[in-house]
């Protein structure tokens, strides 16, 4: 394939450089290979103010967020807080007024901006990675005023599995929203989703197009913490797991009894004992509701501690003296970000995944994953400790392959 001199490429991003915006992530992984591969690139984002910055890599543009939803913040800083306390009905409101939601006023000014037109112009390509889904609404303008092919990399679904109660619990608006999809999936040149299950409910709405919808999921992280495999504890040293991060916080479905009752029925049908260790900034909802299984789980010789949100240093710290990992998934298409820096590590998951979804699809061939909704015999995490081999698939080499096949055309 020859591919052409002074390559360039466009990511329409708005939350690139937000603190703690799990997209960001993604987003790296695009920049590392894209230059490796000789483009340079511009990468569009939103922020308080406007701004061209040159990079290594490129050229960086802010077009002013009008509606203040990307704060900015400085590195080692938590962004400033809106002097506004969050308004339930406030957000409901702007969301029924914007399509397909607030940031697309940042959206369609970023699509129009002269400094971004003219740095698109003799582009290879446009991507913009979503949520919000208006990164798609703004990349597709900007790719019919320039006529540079725009690539949709979609993190979650649209229509599909919605974190916008809006879209579920609204026929028009998933009609007005549908309409949105569509013209924007006809368009583009390729179709990023993170799972195979988001591809085939994908190309059950749109079997014409799905010749150029491809799977590339997330994964491990750039400096993956592999823990040196341990030798087994003896039967009465207690035992270690961890579970990092939010319950509801991250996904409605996500409610911490899904995980709880099935892992409080493994305990008890097993020997072991020891400490469970919830990390990550919980609601007093999400504590409250884990507590009510404090008492029987006490019975068995478990207890519960809450250390809250700390330093992922200090998270990677606690996971090399840890036996096991927790992970839920009540999704049926998604894969969480967690699972592959769980996968990372190397130690034992006990994990909690829907029949049929793409965490059980992807966890289930896995040597150090144990379902704890069946076989209760096998003493988790005592039982994998030995030759766990990690998944090479979920490696930035073998997806970097992927990513440039969907690119690269």
């Amino acid at each position: 394939m020859n591919l052409p001199l002074n390559k360039k490429a466009v990511l329409f991003v708005p939350f690139w450089r937000m603190p703690g915006h799990v997209g960001n992530n993604r987003v790296d992984r695009f920049v590392r290979w894209l230059t490796e591969s000789g483009y340079q690139l511009v990468i569009v984002r939103a922020g308080p103010y406007e701004a061209v910055k040159t990079e290594v890599w490129g050229q960086e543009i802010t077009v002013v967020d009008a509606l203040g939803l990307h704060p900015e913040a400085k590195p080692g800083e938590t962004p400033p807080k809106s002097p506004r306390k969050p308004n339930k009905l406030r957000k409901a409101v702007a969301y029924w007024l914007f399509n397909p939601d607030p940031v697309v006023v940042w959206a369609k000014a970023a699509s129009k901006h002269p400094e971004v037109i003219k740095a698109t112009m003799g582009a290879q390509f446009i991507l913009s990675s979503s949520p919000p889904d208006s990164a798609h609404v703004g990349a597709w303008i900007l790719s019919k005023k320039t006529g540079v092919p725009h690539i949709v990399d979609m993190r979650d679904g649209w229509l599909d599995e919605p974190l916008k109660a809006l879209l579920i619990n609204s026929a028009f608006r998933r009609w007005r929203e549908g309409r949105l999809e569509s013209k924007i999936a006809h368009h583009a040149t390729a179709i990023q989703v993170t799972s195979t299950v988001w591809k085939k409910l994908f190309d059950v709405r749109y079997p014409h197009l799905a010749n150029k919808v491809h799977v590339l999921t997330n994964a491990y992280p750039a400096q993956a913490l592999k823990v040196t495999n341990k030798p087994p504890k003896a039967l009465d040293e207690p035992l270690v797991l961890i579970h990092a991060g939010r319950f509801l916080g991250s996904r409605h479905s996500q409610h911490p009894e899904l995980l709880l009752n099935p892992l409080l029925k493994h305990l008890e049908a097993n020997s072991s004992s020891g400490e469970i260790r919830f990390y990550g900034q919980l609601s007093d909802e999400e504590i409250q509701r884990i507590q009510v299984y404090g008492p029987r789980l006490s019975q068995v010789g478990w207890h519960l501690t809450f250390p809250g949100a700390v330093p992922r240093s200090e998270i990677l710290e606690a996971m090399r003296q840890a036996d096991g990992l927790l992970l839920l998934s009540a999704s049926h298409a998604a894969l969480p970000s967690k699972l592959f820096e769980y996968l990372a590590t190397g130690l034992p998951i006990g994990f909690v995944a829907e029949q049929g979804s793409a965490a059980e699809l992807a966890l289930n061939p896995v040597s150090q994953a144990h379902n704890l909704q069946s076989n209760l015999s096998k003493d988790f995490p005592r039982h994998l400790t030995a030759s766990i081999k990690i998944p090479e698939e979920y490696s930035e080499a073998a997806l970097a392959q992927k990513f440039k096949a969907n690119c690269f055309k």
